[in-house]
């Protein structure tokens, strides 16, 4: 029992008064896009001098996946040691769902605001509308759906929010989809799936100026 307990305080200690090696960092299915490895490293070793302290003197990947998670881009970040003392970190960004042509920021898919990347820029559908703070929520789990989906991921690239309007606009085709309000919109968006590509001639849909999924289990059309 002695020899165990002593072992065990000896392990502690030694953890301890184990130094971080900065120089040796491996990113482990860290696919970065927005911010650079590079960017990561200056996050840890240019923080303010009481924090870079203890993160030198002492074993603290908590206080070290803080720091990086306290990164706009960051969605969030696990960090490890080995036994050499060299960090693993596992990092995943923030995924973003729209992009807001008029404040020159992106939508995430939890609906929090994210900054543009000088780095990246993710090739998603703009909001050329303004947008109100009450709707980022509904815009997140919008875009997360539109993102996920082979089809539309591609065909949607453009979005409008009037007075709780939702205009949709599409790939290679001038009309507009036409929406009320967030409610069932993965039942509506469905809907126009099915009629899209029940249209055997693409004519048809060039002579289409708005498509309305306003009524349940319709889509209605409005030609030109």
């Amino acid at each position: 029992m002695l020899l165990v307990s002593g072992l065990t305080a000896f392990s502690i200690i030694k953890n301890g008064d184990r130094n971080i090696n900065f120089d040796r960092i491996n990113y482990m299915d860290s696919d970065l896009k927005f911010i650079s490895v590079k960017s990561v490293n200056k996050l840890l070793t240019q923080t303010d001098s009481n924090s870079s302290a203890l993160l030198k003197r002492n074993l603290n990947l908590k206080k070290i996946e803080e720091i990086i998670n306290d990164n706009a881009f960051i969605d969030f970040a696990e960090v490890s040691m080995n036994l050499l003392g060299e960090l693993g970190i596992k990092i995943v960004e923030r995924k973003p769902v729209f992009r807001v042509l008029n404040g020159e920021y992106y939508i995430d898919k939890n609906g929090d605001k994210m900054p543009l990347s000088n780095l990246f820029s993710e090739r998603i559908p703009l909001i050329i509308s303004s947008v109100n703070l009450s709707d980022y929520v509904s815009l997140g789990s919008l875009g997360s759906f539109l993102k996920n989906d082979d089809f539309l991921n591609t065909h949607i690239t453009g979005l409008e929010v009037i007075d709780n309007n939702l205009l949709f606009h599409v790939r290679n085709f001038s009309y507009v989809i036409k929406m009320k309000g967030f409610n069932q919109y993965k039942i509506r968006l469905k809907n126009y799936k099915v009629f899209y590509k029940s249209v055997l001639n693409d004519s048809i849909l060039k002579d289409i100026s708005s498509i309305n999924l306003n009524f349940n289990s319709q889509v209605i059309v409005e030609k030109k």
